[in-house]
Order: C-alpha cells, then sequence, then structure tokens
C-alpha cells in the first residue's frame, strides 16, 4: 500500500479503530519507513494510529520490526504529538522488558540507549506529557537499570517527586516501578 493511501486509509477509520487498523496489517505488506513518516502527520489522529500500528507490528511481526528499531530510537525526541509518543515509548518499554521476544534482547544489547534516556527523563518530568506516556517512560526507564544503574537513584528520586503531583493511574505504576527496582540486580559489564 503506497503511503498516501495508507494516510487516505487512515483518515477514514472512526468507529473501529483497532479492528480496522490491525486489518490493515494484517492485509497489506506496509511500508515501515512510510508509518514511522506518518507518525509525524499534521493531523494528530492520522499519527496516532500510524503509531498504534507500529506498536501492533512491533508486537507481533518483531522480525520485520527489528531493523526498524533504530530508526524509532533515533526519531523519539522528534515526536511532538502526545499520542504517539504513547506508543513510542511503549514500544521502548516492550523492547526493553526481561520477558522481550529474544530477537529485542539480542537486539537491545545492542543499543546504546544513553540519549533515550535522557529523552525518557524529559518527557517523564514535562508536565505536558500525558500519563499514559509517562508511564512508559517510567517503565522503560526501570527496565534499562541493570544495564545503566546510574538510573536507578535517579528514577526513584523523580518518582517521589511525580508522586505528589500525578494521578492515581501514575501512583499505581510509580509502586510497581518502585518495586522492580529493589528487585534489579545492577548490571557489571
Amino acid at each position: 500500500m503506497k503511503k498516501e493511501e495508507l494516510i487516505a486509509r487512515l483518515e477514514t477509520i472512526k468507529f473501529q479503530m483497532v479492528a480496522d487498523c490491525m486489518a490493515i496489517v494484517e492485509c497489506y505488506d506496509l511500508d515501515i519507513d512510510d508509518l514511522l513518516d506518518i507518525t509525524f502527520h499534521k493531523k494528530k489522529e492520522i499519527a496516532f494510529r500510524a503509531a498504534w500500528m507500529l506498536e501492533y507490528i512491533m508486537m507481533h511481526k518483531a522480525a520485520r520490526f527489528c531493523p526498524y528499531v533504530e530508526k524509532l530510537l533515533a526519531l523519539l525526541s522528534k515526536q511532538q504529538n502526545p499520542s504517539a509518543m504513547r506508543h513510542y515509548v511503549k514500544i521502548i518499554a516492550l523492547m526493553t522488558d526481561k520477558k522481550a521476544f529474544p530477537i529485542y534482547k539480542e537486539l537491545v544489547k545492542q543499543i546504546d540507549f544513553e540519549p533515550v534516556i535522557e529523552v525518557l527523563f524529559a518527557w517523564l518530568v514535562d508536565p505536558k506529557t500525558l500519563v499514559a506516556a509517562k508511564v512508559h517512560c517510567m517503565q522503560s526507564l526501570a527496565n534499562l537499570t541493570p544495564r545503566y544503574d546510574w538510573i536507578k537513584e535517579d528514577l526513584e528520586e523523580t518518582i517521589d517527586h511525580l508522586m505528589g503531583i500525578e494521578s492515581i493511574a501514575f501512583f499505581a505504576r510509580a509502586k510497581m516501578v518502585k518495586k522492580q527496582l529493589k528487585r534489579n540486580p545492577i548490571f557489571a559489564g
């Protein structure tokens, strides 16, 4: 499906977004570069739907998605659409999870996450970032703690500060992340 056709299809989706987007992903060999570009579309709904599709592909077509991980990470700091941000950071949280698919575990070992970590912390403390994105930022950072031990103390302090300001949804995930941080061994090497 050509990029322009995909944008037109995404623009017409109204009521069954999940089913319609899933059908497009399953029925067409979508160009992931095009999807990444569309996540920056000026119409926020189109960008959001493209980001949702990226997350779906990441979860259900790992071998197809892996070659685009570094591009997604490079684009992370440029993403301004709050709904698309959520899917970008959820992809990172899923990839860095200890239960991630083996293909992602191997890929993650090869990636320098330092620039990504900076973005995740910035989004986490930004009052304009949606709570759904913040919890995935927090989870991603916690997942990276065994490899980057310096994150742990900074993340704990940040969570403590934000727990007094953020919503109940944030508070619930923050408690889970704090437990994870207590269990995480620090990676040596």
